[in-house]
Formats: structure tokens, C-alpha cells, sequence
């Protein structure tokens, strides 16, 4: 078909569709002139369109027509006197009533006229409000968005009852058609990120967006990094939070959480808890500690072990001189073996029934460990340093960052093997020199600590009391962004 609804009909739909057995088509004939009858095709597919609304603000306002002299404009007379839906649109285009139909709106096609009428009474089948599990809280706020994005839209249209509050919605994907929201404030947002993602989000080339991480993918820096650039949350508060500071959120159909940028690696250490708890300040100090050790103590135990035990405390020396008698494996490669079955459990764990989670994942755990300990594999303090860092790494806020810790905590292993605590501060002064240059549309990320900025220290490693925060934060971003990525 051409561009053009000239002589379209619902036989035309049909075999664009392929003939599919849940598109239905009613007809219709309209006793709307006195003179003569017009024949109506209402075109919508079942499942996904609220067949009640059609059958009662569509089907029997057009049934109980009483017939006029003369209209001047039929269409327009059925648009504004007779349908009584909530939402009705004029389309000119053959594409556009294929794109509503697969919408779940329903086409009003009358016969003579080019044009056609497109109803939303649109009713997609979703899951209800659940408790958000990305981030869980002991105190807050519970709901967590579903896969609608029309649900999720109106959540945070509840949460922030601004005038300023913008939503910008664009489609991707030449065969999913999946639809995206862009979310902001108009007062508080850096127009110039603003302006550099919708430069990126007209790039995407896609043919299909099946989940957030497609748009996430070709929106973010290229840089080689384990670090999360975007950061992704399913609870409406952290993104309401996030909006009023001046940052942009994208809601992706499909997909139960959002996209939020730029992202500072601050961002990533802090929880919702932080702030619903009067001492969220000391909380954070020791989750920033815990995931520190999560990264270090394996590899501070390598070295000092292998390389500088004259460094440890000599009962401790020789604890651990007795506890390695007899072991055929390198220290390295003990650690190493047993970080990667600890890493296949919590793999299979979260894959299994959730009624198996626990069970599996005691027992496993217990039964490895004791058998390795047994049969002469392994010493007692490896598998305790390497439980202690896996249970250090699970405070992480954030699961992306999670993924980084445990990258880090490899290549922190390997290093401290061949060159120990030499190796070790190499690779700290490696980060810290890798962190600072990443970006964030631009944003460093390590800001507000390098570059540093004394107004924006009170929400970073502590944070102060609520009363003393400001939402109002400026980005030092480099210009222009898109040059630096490419």
C-alpha cells in the first residue's frame, strides 16, 4: 500500500497483517443521511483493545444515529457528536492506522472518505504493582514500575506534580516499534546533556529494542570499562530524586526499571536507605568500606601471604604457615578456583525456583567448602577471605556496580600475584587515574571529588543532614560531548 489511505478498507488491513485471526472488523451501516446509507468498517485486533468501550462508546453511538438533511463534514460530525471515547485522532497516512491498530487502538474506516478515525481504547494486559527487588529497603516507599509504559508515566506523574515536568516520547526499532520516554525538568535540566542524548537517541539504528539495556548501549560513552556509565533503578522514588536534581530519566516499554543520566560513581554507593534513616550518612561510610574490602582483602592476602609476610603478626605467620602444609595448589590459583565456583553458585541460585535458593546455595556452599578442606585441597583462611569478600560485595546498592566490583576484584588477584602490595598500589593509582577520566555525557565521573566542588560535598562519601541538602547541582560537562565519544 502507499503512503495514502485513498481506497483503504478493511480487507486492505487484513492482508497487511497477514490475515490474523484475533483482527476483528465490524461492520456497520450508518443511517447518518436521509438520502443515503454509508457502510463502516471498525477495525481493532482482540486481546489488546477494551472490546466493553468499543461495544459502548463506538458500536451503539454509530447504531443509534438519527439521520441528518445534510453534513458537511462526515467525519468530523462522527469525531465530535457521535463517538464518545476518550481519545480520538484524524489519520491521512496508510502507515499510521497500521502502527494504531498494532497499538491497540481501534480504526473507524467509512465508506467514500479517505481519511480514517483511530480510537484509543487501548487495554494491554500487565502486571500489577509489585515491591521493587532491584533495590530493596527496609523503610520507604515499596512500588517498584511494571513493563507499561503508560503505567510507569503516570507514577512518576504522581510523584512529581510540576508544571515544569516535560515528557518527550519517541519509537525505535523497525520490526518491536517499542516506544521510550525521556523525563525531565525544564527549570533544573543541563540543556546542553539534554540536547546531546536526543543527538544519540536519533543514531539508534536498531531493528528491534527488546529491553532498556538497547538503548542504553548505543546512548552511553564508549569507553572500555567495567563501570556502569548510566545507571538503572526500578523504584520511582530514587527516580523522582534523581529528576529534581537535574538529571534525565528515560522510561523504555517493556522494561521495569529506568535509565537515569549523566551518572556519577557517587551515585552507585548510595541507597534509598540513606536518606530514609537520620543516621544514612554512617550507613554509607560503612557500605563504601565493605565494598572497598570486597575489592582488596583477597588480593592484601595474596601479597602479604606470598610476597611480605614479615608484615604480619608471627602467631599469625605461623597459623597460616601450618594451614599450607601439605596443599598442592599456588595460593593464586586456590583463590581463584574458589571465587569462581562461589560466582557458579550465585549464578545457579538465581536461576532456581525461589523455593531452592536458600537450600541449594547453604548446602552447596557448606558441602564444597568442608570437602575441599577435607581432601586437603584448600586451606580453612582462603575460603574465609573469599566468603568475607563475596559477602562485602553484596552491600552494593546498585547490581551494575556489583558487576565491576567482582571484574576489579580479578584483576586486583593477578596483579598482587606477580608483583604484590607493589602491584597493588599500581593498580589502585591505575583506577583511580582510569576513573577520572571516564564520562558521563560529558560529566566527569568522579565529580564532585575530582573535579572538586566544596557546594556539592554534602551528599557525596557522608551524607549531611537533610535540612542542609540543595537539589540544585552544576554539571561541569566538556563541550561539545559528541566529539569526545566519537
Amino acid at each position: 500500500m502507499g503512503a495514502s489511505l485513498k481506497g483503504i478498507s478493511a480487507d486492505n488491513i487484513k492482508a497487511s497483517l497477514g490475515n490474523p485471526d484475533d483482527l476483528n472488523v465490524r461492520s456497520i451501516t450508518l443511517n447518518l443521511l436521509m438520502e443515503n446509507r454509508l457502510e463502516c468498517s471498525i477495525v481493532f485486533i482482540a486481546g489488546i483493545a477494551d472490546e466493553k468501550e468499543i461495544e459502548n462508546f463506538i458500536i451503539k453511538p454509530l447504531q443509534q444515529l438519527s439521520p441528518a438533511v445534510e453534513i458537511k463534514d462526515i467525519l468530523l460530525t462522527v469525531q465530535k457528536e457521535i463517538i464518545q471515547a476518550k481519545s480520538i485522532a484524524t489519520l491521512h497516512l496508510y502507515k499510521d492506522a497500521i502502527h494504531d491498530v498494532l497499538n491497540g487502538k481501534t480504526i473507524v474506516i467509512i465508506e467514500g472518505i479517505n481519511d480514517v478515525l483511530s480510537i484509543d481504547v487501548a487495554k494491554w494486559k500487565e502486571r500489577s504493582l509489585t515491591e521493587a527487588e532491584g533495590q530493596r529497603v527496609t523503610k520507604g516507599p515499596l512500588i517498584g514500575f511494571n513493563e507499561n509504559l503508560a503505567t510507569n508515566i503516570a507514577i512518576m506523574r504522581h510523584a512529581i506534580k510540576n508544571e515544569q515536568l516535560r515528557l518527550e516520547n519517541y519509537t525505535f526499532g523497525s520490526l518491536t516499534n517499542t516506544n521510550i520516554c525521556i523525563i525531565y525538568l525544564e527549570q533544573s535540566v543541563d540543556k546542553t546533556i539534554l540536547a546531546e542524548l536526543k543527538k544519540r537517541l536519533t543514531k539508534i539504528k536498531s531493528s528491534k529494542i527488546l529491553d532498556a539495556n538497547y538503548v542504553e548501549e548505543y546512548i552511553r560513552d564508549q569507553f572500555l570499562t567495567p563501570f556502569p556509565l548510566i545507571l538503572t533503578t526500578d523504584r520511582p522514588d530514587v527516580l523522582t530524586g534523581e529528576i529534581t536534581d537535574g538529571k534525565i530519566a528515560i522510561l523504555v516499554e517493556g522494561t521495569p526499571y529506568a535509565l537515569v543520566i549523566p551518572a556519577l560513581f557517587l551515585q552507585f554507593l548510595q541507597s534509598p536507605d540513606d536518606y530514609y534513616f537520620v543516621n544514612g550518612g554512617v550507613t554509607r561510610l560503612l557500605r563504601i568500606l565493605a565494598l572497598t574490602l570486597a575489592i582488596y582483602l583477597p588480593a592484601f592476602y595474596l601479597a602479604f601471604v606470598t610476597y611480605h609476610p614479615g608484615l604480619l603478626p608471627f602467631d599469625l605467620i605461623l597459623s597460616l604457615a601450618s594451614q599450607r602444609e601439605g596443599k598442592p595448589l599456588p595460593l593464586v590459583v586456590e583463590l581463584l578456583l574458589f571465587m569462581f565456583l562461589f560466582q557458579i553458585i550465585i549464578e545457579g541460585a538465581l536461576r532456581l525456583p525461589k523455593g531452592l535458593v536458600s537450600v541449594v546455595s547453604i548446602v552447596g556452599t557448606i558441602i564444597i567448602g568442608q570437602s575441599a578442606v577435607e581432601a586437603g585441597l584448600v586451606q580453612p583462611a582462603t575460603l574465609l577471605v573469599v566468603s568475607m569478600s563475596y559477602i562485602f560485595s553484596f552491600v552494593a546498592p546498585i547490581m551494575t556496580l556489583a558487576t565491576a566490583v567482582r571484574t576489579l576484584r580479578y584483576g586486583f588477584i593477578l596483579i598482587a600475584a606477580f608483583l604484590g602490595l607493589y602491584g597493588i598500589i599500581l593498580a589502585t593509582l591505575a583506577l583511580v587515574f582510569h576513573l577520572n577520566h571516564l564520562r558521563s555525557f560529558g560529566v566527569p565521573y568522579f565529580s564532585p571529588l575530582f573535579p572538586f566542588n566544596p557546594k556539592d560535598q554534602k551528599d557525596t562519601i557522608y551524607r549531611f543532614p537533610l535540612r542542609k541538602l540543595t537539589n540544585k547541582h552544576q554539571f561541569q560537562h566538556e563541550e561539545p560531548v559528541s566529539k569526545k565519544r566519537e
